[in-house]
This record gives structure tokens, sequence and C-alpha cells, in this order.
């Protein structure tokens, strides 16, 4: 509970003002997602936080879709789980990796599928990958109790 508030209290009074690590975190997704759109496209660019395929911009990468949130929730479940430090350090940073592999790779695929005029898009956007990730971030947990016995 302690670590909770002390998260909340660092990140809205001080880090999210000067948009640490938001700012970063959003530039690395875009750029690792530009990375991976460019086997499948010729023309990417930046604009702002948004991605631009042939010209036309396809996706914009929000603050709250920059994977953060979804890594702090991670980070807390295994910290607060006792264990050995080399254990709850390779799933922290294993787990969060994986977490931010997945978020570039929904990111590029969410690009694409605007760019291309999907109908479904916004279903993949709001629901698929919720629960793509919820259940990665899950079975992540599950590793890490069922060993943790």
């Amino acid at each position: 509970m302690i670590v909770v508030v002390a998260w909340n209290l660092l990140y809205h009074l001080l880090l999210k003002p000067l948009g640490i690590p938001d700012d970063q975190l959003t530039k690395s997704v875009q750029t690792g997602a530009m990375k991976l759109l460019s086997f499948f496209y010729n023309d990417i660019a930046p604009d702002g936080t948004a991605i631009r395929i042939n010209g036309t911009k396809s996706v914009n990468i929000a603050r709250q879709c920059n994977g953060l949130e979804l890594m702090i929730l991670y980070l807390g479940f295994i910290i607060c789980v006792p264990t050995n430090t080399k254990r709850m350090l390779s799933f922290a940073i294993l787990g969060t990796i994986i977490i931010y592999i997945l978020n570039v790779i929904r990111t590029a695929w969410l690009a694409s599928l605007y760019f291309n005029g999907f109908k479904f898009a916004d279903i993949a956007h709001h629901f698929v990958f919720k629960i793509v990730i919820y259940a990665v971030v899950f079975f992540g947990w599950v590793l890490y109790m069922r060993k943790n016995k």
C-alpha cells in the first residue's frame, strides 16, 4: 500500500508534469512501431506523437497508451509478492520488456489497420489488445506465483 501511494504521489506531483517517463516511453514506442512498419510500407514518418504512413496520419500515441500504467500494474504485483531478489528482478525486467514489445507491435498493427481503413480498427484498439495484453500479464503473474510456492 505504501508503495502504491508513494508511486502515485511521485508520478502525479513530480514526474507527470515534467513528462517523465511518459514522453520518452511514447517516443520509444513510436520509434519501434515505425521500424516495424518500415518492413511493410515505404514512407513512414513521425508527426509529433503520431505516425504517418505514406503521408497520411494513421495513429496517435496518447500518453495513456504508451504502456506505462500497465507496466506499473505488473511491477506492483511482482514487488508485493515476497521472493528472492534475483527472481523478482528477472520477472520484473522480462515482464516489462514483453509488455513494451507487445505495445510496439500493437501500435504498428493499429497504425496499419487505421491506414488501410479496416472497419473494426476501433474494436481492435479498445478490446482485442486489452484482452491479449491482460492475458499475457495474468500469465506472467501465474508463472511468478507457481514457481514461488
